[in-house]
């Protein structure tokens, strides 16, 4: 027979194991599933349609700045040689194919490609999401002011494409310079793999992203005026596609044409950066270089046929590829 003292013990043991069985049948019988709070449920709702978008532009940029990578390279090689310049836009084709051959108007093509296709992905999704988050920090903290007023909207596109353009450009700045130099000095190396190590042996991996102030200079004005344009004038046509791709195009290749011309200087359209192959000028070397204020339109027109072609296609296999609708940006 057991002792007094482990009887006492059985029971304790016993009675413990009884008041937890009970409370964990009150406990699952009483709690009910806790509300998914509003903020999470909106990002969770917004994800898919914010991936999408990212495929989407990842998708439609790459291709588009890759069937239009021949004009790239023209544009560039009659920005950073004088003398291309004055043979206008047709009599430079002639000249680089007979110099360099019809394979030299393809220099660059895989950087030109990685770095369009990160730069698309992040640049749409970030977009999207951004006109999301502008639309509803302004909703809640200054209910007086109508989202959906023209001029508010335009304030939100402005805003979203610049915040996303400033991240990608961080993506998209490695292979950006690496394709100018390749464009630019055409025995800089054979493939894309050799010019990055090439740069990196040289100037240290830092380098890679030497010239992404000048690379915003360009990409930022870009990105604003194609985004916002294209919104703007899709919402008074009543449609997007390829009419106002092609006009806000024109336009972003006017207003974003001079930092262009500086990052192209900047990174291999000097003499000091070709003999030294790093982008050793800055932006006010360059500028003290100018003989006119028009030599930073210079080679407007190709990148303005460039450009427009790009945001046409671009937004054409945007709209095409992209989610149907966006999530309700409230509920």
């Amino acid at each position: 027979m057991p002792k007094p003292h482990v009887r006492r013990r059985r029971r304790f043991l016993v009675a413990a194991a009884l008041a937890l069985g009970r409370c964990a049948a009150s406990s699952t019988l009483s709690v009910a599933p806790q509300p998914v709070q509003p903020r999470k449920r909106l990002a969770l709702e917004a994800a898919p349609y914010a991936v999408g978008c990212a495929v989407a532009g990842a998708i439609s940029t790459c291709a588009s700045h890759t069937v239009t990578l021949p004009l790239d390279v023209l544009k560039t090689k009659i920005q950073s040689d004088a003398n291309l310049a004055r043979l206008g836009a047709v009599g430079a084709v002639r000249a680089v194919v007979r110099s360099q051959g019809s394979r030299a108007l393809f220099a660059g093509f895989t950087p030109n490609a990685a770095g369009y296709f990160m730069q698309g992905a992040i640049k749409f999704g970030l977009y999207e999401c951004g006109k999301r988050i502008f639309t509803e920090t302004l909703a809640k903290r200054r209910p007086d002011v109508d989202v959906d007023d023209p001029a508010t909207r335009v304030g939100i596109w402005v805003a979203s494409s610049a915040c996303a353009e400033v991240v990608a450009c961080l993506a998209l700045c490695p292979m950006e310079a690496t394709k100018i130099r390749m464009v630019t000095d055409p025995r800089y190396a054979r493939t894309t793999l050799g010019a990055l190590r090439r740069v990196v042996r040289e100037n240290g991996v830092v380098s890679l992203w030497q010239g992404v102030a000048p690379i915003m200079v360009r990409q930022v004005p870009y990105t604003v005026a194609k985004l916002a344009g294209y919104e703007a004038l899709s919402a008074s046509l009543g449609s997007g596609g390829v009419l106002p791709g092609v006009v806000a195009g024109v336009g972003a290749a006017a207003v974003s044409q001079p930092g262009d011309v500086i990052l192209t200087r900047i990174c291999g359209g000097s003499a000091k950066a070709r003999l030294s192959g790093q982008c050793a000028l800055s932006m006010g070397d360059v500028l003290a270089t100018l003989a006119h204020p028009t030599e930073l339109f210079v080679g407007l027109q190709s990148r303005a046929a460039m450009c427009a072609t790009v945001c046409a296609a671009q937004f054409f296999l945007y709209e095409a590829l992209r989610p149907a609708r966006p999530p309700p940006a409230s509920s």
